[in-house]
């Protein structure tokens, strides 16, 4: 039509020709099992919207893309539509990562300062004053904790005080390293690069902030191609959506290393803490798998009042199996409210089904064996972290079905005596009349030079959950209390991916 409002005719001048054939990377069958969880998870919150991704971390392969709520691309929009059914929420519509990001933050004092999983950080009373306003933690003071349970517990100010040391120009090189504020490349339209501001035009709390998760935009894709990077080893892999494109193979991109191996197995050991004894302990074990992951719950802010709301975008991103991923997965259930409506409750659930499903697709072996995997017992509320019990992290005990094992068990019971006032030392002095089982003899050769079990008795709950998350070692628990006995016993070979098993009284 033209500036007099007539119709122009139209012609045209060539031939539609059919397109170049595409083979995608999409999995029919994790696409499914995506799109169905996601939208039973967003209904159960009365969320507006939500995001999946399920990725290969070698590869960037991207199996699985959901989003929810869709559309039928054949018709047109109606009246009432959610416009933003219309978007590709994983890559179009960045949002504030919340906890999440605390992985990269954790990841860059790896690199770049003298902190280790075990390097005690002060967190005080719960309440950091900054500058023209004021950090809480999500659940009251947490004191002194370590690193790792800094991630597992997701503390605010442990994450600040971290980010601290770092530095803004590390802190945000590490975020570049790890492909924020930059597209990823994926052949779609109007992906978006988030926001990631330059250190020149941070604020005078922005390092605090952006420690925790604020003050920094991100999508769904970015995240779960960040967290490949700990699962594979420490290699940003570039996400792959086209798998062939007229019958060829499409190139691969060679990843680039960003995180030295060592400090992205001890991230994927503190992520495993999340799952074992933090934030996502309830929600985020699979039946049959090790799994590691973090909890993210980013207040969305208002742009009228210019004040954080209390709606929220929660996540969940994690992978499985922990010694060998095989699958990162990651939800985001957007605008949700209310305690429920929290990463560990609204995202972790969906992250579980999805895996599950996934891993079950893919044949994966399982790596917890079968008499251990979790029986879920309903709970009226989450234990507190020192009140961790067989219950919560998986299935009932076997440690006393053996008459052998339960003699073995009595044996080591009276290693340990319980003194009125506490536990007695692991190496507390033993009558030389006791009669204490020993270590057969061929595991007490002189020859075996590999490692060895530790002794975890007469340890509380939570040194032993530590000590054995910063060696990566995996370990099930029955009762509370402090440590009383172990299998196997302690200074025997630790053969690879062998669980410890430790019994607690009071």
């Amino acid at each position: 039509m033209d500036v007099h409002h007539k119709g122009i005719d139209s012609r045209v001048d060539a031939v539609e020709k059919p397109g170049t054939q595409l083979t995608l990377t999409i999995d029919a069958r994790m696409q499914y099992v995506a799109e169905r969880e996601l939208k039973a998870g967003v209904i159960a919150k009365h969320a507006r919207s939500g995001s999946a991704i399920v990725m290969n971390p070698y590869t960037g392969e991207i199996l699985a893309m959901a989003n929810y709520p869709t559309y039928d691309p054949n018709t047109g929009p109606k009246e009432g539509d959610d416009p933003i059914s219309r978007e590709n929420l994983a890559d179009q519509v960045p949002f504030e990562p919340g906890s999440m990001f605390k992985v990269i933050t954790l990841s860059a004092a790896l690199e770049t300062t003298h902190l280790k999983p075990d390097s005690m950080i002060a967190t005080g009373n719960g309440i950091l004053k900054l500058p023209g306003r004021i950090v809480h933690e999500s659940h009251g003071g947490y004191g002194t904790i370590s690193m790792a349970d800094v991630l597992a517990k997701s503390s605010n100010i442990g994450a600040i005080l971290i980010g601290r040391q770092v530095g803004r120009q590390n802190l945000y090189d590490y975020a570049r390293r790890f492909g924020f504020g930059q597209r990823t490349g994926l052949p779609l339209p109007a992906e978006s690069a988030g926001i990631l501001r330059k250190v020149d035009r941070w604020g005078t709390t922005s390092l605090e902030s952006i420690s925790m998760g604020q003050e920094v935009s991100v999508t769904s894709v970015q995240i779960a191609r960040a967290a490949c990077v700990i699962a594979n080893g420490g290699l940003l892999v570039k996400p792959r959506l086209v798998l062939k494109r007229g019958g060829k193979t499409e190139p691969v991109e060679a990843p680039v290393r960003i995180l030295q191996p060592d400090n992205a197995i001890l991230m994927r050991q503190m992520m495993e803490g999340v799952v074992l004894h933090g934030t996502g302990r309830v929600h985020a074990r699979l039946n049959g798998y090790t799994s590691a992951g973090k909890t993210g719950t980013a207040q969305i802010y208002d742009l009228q009042t210019h004040h954080y709301s209390h709606n929220y975008n929660a996540s969940f991103v994690g992978f499985a199996p922990v010694t060998n991923p095989a699958l990162v997965v990651l939800v985001t259930v957007h605008n949700t409210s209310g305690e429920n409506g929290q990463g560990a409750d609204a995202a972790a659930p969906v992250f579980t089904n999805i895996m599950t499903e996934a891993l079950r697709m893919l044949d994966v072996p399982r790596d917890i064996p079968e008499t251990e995997i979790a029986t879920k017992k309903p709970q009226k509320k989450e234990k507190v972290y020192d009140d961790v019990s067989i219950a919560d992290l998986g299935g009932e005990s076997i440690m006393e079905e053996d008459p052998s094992v339960k003699q073995l068990l009595a044996d080591q019971m009276q290693i340990i005596p319980m003194a009125p006032g506490g536990p007695a030392q692991p190496d507390a002095a033993v009558s030389a009349s006791s009669e204490v089982a020993q270590p057969p003899a061929v595991l007490q050769a002189n020859t075996y030079t590999g490692p060895m079990v530790p002794d975890f008795r007469g340890k509380s709950m939570r040194d032993a959950l530590e000590a054995a998350s910063s060696r990566g070692i995996q370990v099930t628990v029955e009762g509370s209390g402090f440590a009383r006995a172990q299998l196997p016993l302690p200074n025997t070979p630790l053969h690879q991916g062998e669980k410890i098993r430790i019994v607690f009284t009071r």
